[in-house]
């Protein structure tokens, strides 16, 4: 902690160092990230007892944001504690309450780092606040800081003042991005952050440029359930909050408080089509377990048993949701005069037929025509196949999706030895995987997008969700962490305890931040083996440099003394899509395998650095999919390829990259189905039926 005094425009004012590395600060504020900083500072304000915040988005002639003004009536920062609460990171007072110092609500902040989300938002930023002092008369103090030295903060001298308690954020200048403040999903994405805490504390009012965040209208379901989960023998209660939106919501998967308070968010992790929802988990424990959570699928710890238990409790909830959208459906179609049967069931044989049509009229319902005069005739039609030959679950399919013969019976043969849900699953998957290698072809190699292309918020996060590319046998263990989180990792994995306080230094002593690490276990000798990647943006030409940084990693690892009797592989891997001819020369030594920039060995732990690019990694991944893309006979465009790209990694991708795609398909439409003036399908429409991807989900939630 470093404090000096000086003197500006006549006025005497503290500047305070905040010690810690400048691309840790960096590294902390997300600066990609303006939604999640403005939410961040939300929270802020309400752990500050506000009870009205208010975000405006000051807009440019252009109509563009070029400033982020958030206000408060919270409590403020006293006097006294304007040094201590930016001089260091972490220290909070909050850790140790778990409620407001005014109100006793339950709080959100918990490290002492939510300020340095600011830089998202401006390069230039400024807290106006007005708290009394330990004599109780109020005072203004003025905090600014500049992205030029992000790590120092000028401190105004306080000054007596008249006006109310609050604090007034802004941020202005240098940050491009901030437009996507403005769009739909920017609003969404407020309402399912705060929606739960704002339904408990109706009294409490947020401001959204210039719209007050109100969840009830926008609440279609609001379902809570408990469920218990066991850690060590030990058996926990908890329950999970299922909001149902009408409006359109990036699926995420909430970890709170008992309270509602959310304290981070991970991946839904089930798929249940068709419904836009958000999931709340509520634990007490979790502010206290959260710090011990790397791997969602690590069920030893706390958190882990927690989502795991979570899942299978949203799975059941989601399979009974498809039981009674089923019911509404069918009231739909019968309000609307298009159900097919008039009277109640007489008989066994009736009910039997009239359940068989219900089931499978609505598993294909998102197929069935718009226009109510097409779908009386064709709800009509499956109730003819339905009556005749209800047995024939075929002829429905042959009717829906007009199957071949021979079609027919391989399909027939299939589901004697699986479900027509795994069938779909393993199609899926197979398309999945071919659509996205051409989108990351398009992404490397298309001169246009490999200029818009961003390494960490576009790549890395794209990847993150598609470890398979690296091989089936890998474990996404973390991503985008510090070499003490890879080695933490490694230990937890190991069954050890985790590492010392004293952080992995490379050699020029700087903390290094990989980009993925995943794992895998050899079981026929027990050696274990992790896979580091480091992901280039295609306009990146690697040089030395690059190559060096990657083996200091592999070293800082390798000769970690925690490790001298553990058996472990490292391979890390460069992918680039350009080299310079030193960095090439290392990945073609002779004696080595192509690629294979480095082979060290320190006692039983072996590191080999490996230079590849994106070219053969995705030919590599081709030969593995060459069996099933030649029988499936799937290739898709590249509007295709980045519909799903949208479907899966919604909001990843920049406009810029999205504009380089040819526009014969929208790929923001996923699931309209293309009619002409008078509501019939098109006929690309009616081809599509036949793709495999186009069958009906199976009615189940489960992945």
């Amino acid at each position: 902690m470093v404090h000096s005094e000086e003197k500006l425009q006549d006025a005497w004012v503290r500047r305070v160092h905040l010690e810690a590395a400048e691309d840790h600060v960096e590294r902390l504020a997300r600066e990609r990230d303006p939604v999640g900083a403005v939410k961040e500072l939300i929270w802020n304000s309400l752990d500050a007892d506000a009870y009205s915040v208010v975000v405006e988005l000051k807009r440019s002639e252009l109509g563009g944001v070029e400033r982020v003004s958030i206000k408060d009536d919270g409590s403020g920062i006293p006097p006294q504690s304007c040094g201590p609460s930016f001089d260091r990171i972490g220290g909070s007072w909050k850790p140790g309450a778990r409620v407001s110092l005014q109100e006793s609500r339950p709080l959100h902040g918990r490290r002492g780092q939510g300020r340095l989300r600011g830089y998202a938002l401006g390069s230039h930023l400024q807290w106006t606040t007005v708290a009394p002092d330990i004599t109780r008369n109020l005072f203004k103090t003025v905090i600014s800081a500049s992205i030029d030295a992000r790590n120092d903060f000028v401190i105004s001298d306080p000054k007596p003042t008249d006006e109310s308690p609050g604090t007034i954020f802004e941020a202005w200048g240098g940050q491009g991005g901030l437009n996507a403040l403005l769009a739909e999903s920017a609003t969404n994405k407020i309402i399912t952050e705060f929606g739960p805490y704002l339904i408990r504390y109706p009294n409490i009012s947020v401001v959204y440029d210039g719209k007050r965040v109100e969840p009830g209208p926008a609440i279609n379901k609001d379902t809570l359930r408990p469920f218990s989960f066991v850690v060590d023998g030990t058996e926990f209660s908890a329950n999970i909050r299922i909001i149902e939106w009408k409006m359109k919501v990036t699926r995420e998967l909430h970890l709170c408080d008992e309270n509602a308070v959310s304290m981070d968010i991970i991946d839904m992790g089930i798929k249940a089509p068709g419904f836009d929802f958000t999931a709340y988990i509520l634990w007490s424990g979790v502010p206290d377990h959260l710090a011990d959570f790397v791997l969602v699928d690590d069920t030893q710890t706390a958190i882990g048993a927690l989502v795991q238990a979570a899942r299978v409790e949203l799975r059941d909830h989601f399979k009974q949701r498809i039981r009674e959208r089923r019911t509404e459906l069918v009231e739909q179609w019968k309000a609307d005069d298009v159900y097919p049967y008039r009277h109640e069931p007489q008989d066994d044989a009736e009910l039997l037929e009239r359940e068989t049509f219900d089931t499978v009229a609505a598993t294909i319902s998102r197929h069935i025509p718009r226009t109510k005069r097409q779908q009386k005739i064709t709800l009509a039609l499956l109730r003819e196949t339905v009556r005749h030959q209800p047995e024939h679950a075929h002829r429905v399919l042959d009717e829906i999706f007009k199957l071949s013969s021979d079609d027919k019976k391989e399909l027939s043969r299939l589901l004697d030895r699986t479900s027509l849900a795994n069938l779909i699953k393993a199609a899926n998957s197979v398309a999945d995987r071919l659509d996205f290698l051409r989108v990351l072809e398009h992404l490397v190699f298309d001169p246009e997008a490999s200029r818009h292309v961003k390494e960490r918020v576009e790549l890395h996060k794209i990847l993150e969700n598609e470890t398979w590319v690296f091989g089936e046998h890998y474990g996404l263990l973390v991503s985008d962490r510090s070499l003490d989180a890879v080695l933490d990792r490694h230990l937890n994995q190991l069954r050890r305890p985790v590492r010392s306080p004293s952080p992995v230094r490379r050699e020029d002593g700087s903390i290094g931040i990989v980009d993925l690490m995943l794992s895998r276990s050899q079981r026929e000798n027990g050696r274990l083996q992790h896979l580091i990647v480091e992901l280039k943006a295609p306009r990146v030409v690697v040089s030395d440099k690059e190559l060096s940084q990657i083996k200091s990693y592999a070293l800082a690892v390798a000769e970690d003394p925690q490790f001298t009797d553990v058996t472990v592989n490292w391979d890390f891997w460069l992918i680039t899509s350009k080299m310079n001819g030193l960095a090439r020369a290392e990945a073609r030594q002779q004696g080595r395998p192509v690629g294979c920039a480095l082979d060290y060995a320190e006692g039983s732990t072996r590191v080999r650095v490996w230079l590849k690019t994106w070219s053969e990694l995705i030919e590599d991944c081709r030969d593995r999919l060459h069996y099933f893309k030649d029988h499936f006979n799937h290739d898709s465009s590249v509007e295709q390829a980045f519909a799903y790209l949208e479907h899966s990694n919604a909001g990843i991708v920049s406009d810029e990259v999205l504009h380089t795609v040819p526009r014969t398909v929208n790929v923001s439409s996923l699931n309209s189905v293309d009619q002409d003036e008078n509501g019939e399908r098109s006929a690309p429409e009616a081809e599509a039926e036949a793709d495999v991807r186009a069958l009906p989900a199976a009615p189940s939630s489960d992945e």
